[in-house]
């Protein structure tokens, strides 16, 4: 799932999380307004991603973060579901997806019950930050890796973004 998902008018903040020493973390120069193009500008990130350390964060979650949305991406966000406490999947997990889930068993399973397609996601986080009394705030963890093999943007040296 990428963030053009979450970009709505007036946009919302949000920020990319980055593992720094198995941690992580808030990166430089974030939280910032989540535009069009600076969803644009995302897609040009070259994160390093462990699955292993993603699947710890999660396991460490607990009732203070209000909403968890794992991109389904053809059963590959099933595995980071897992890790997510069991107490938090039914009442703060969502599990996104394209045009179908034939996962959803699969993760109804493990204790989820909300499902939706990737275009309805923010017709749910809105109300989950109302619910909290919170203005709604986003926080992204590439999942996916990118490299000179896998991505349409030629490698140019670059770490983060410009």
């Amino acid at each position: 799932m990428t963030v053009d998902a979450f970009v709505t008018d007036p946009p919302l903040p949000w920020a990319r999380l980055t593992a720094d020493g198995g941690i992580y973390r808030i990166g430089e120069a974030y939280p910032r307004l989540l535009t069009a193009s600076e969803a644009d500008r995302e897609e040009l990130n070259w994160d390093r991603v462990s699955t292993a350390a993603i699947r710890d964060a999660l396991s460490r979650l607990d009732e203070t973060v209000d909403l968890v949305v794992f991109g389904n991406n053809a059963g590959q966000g099933l595995p980071l579901a897992e890790a997510l406490p069991a107490p938090l999947r039914a009442a703060r997990g969502i599990v996104a997806y394209g045009d179908s889930l034939p996962e959803r068993g699969s993760y109804a399973e493990l204790g989820y019950r909300y499902f939706v397609p990737r275009r309805d996601v923010v017709a749910h986080v809105l109300p989950a930050a109302e619910a909290a009394e919170r203005p709604p705030a986003l926080g992204f963890v590439n999942t996916i890796e990118h490299n000179e093999r896998n991505y349409h943007t030629p490698w140019r040296g670059r770490t983060t973004l410009e």
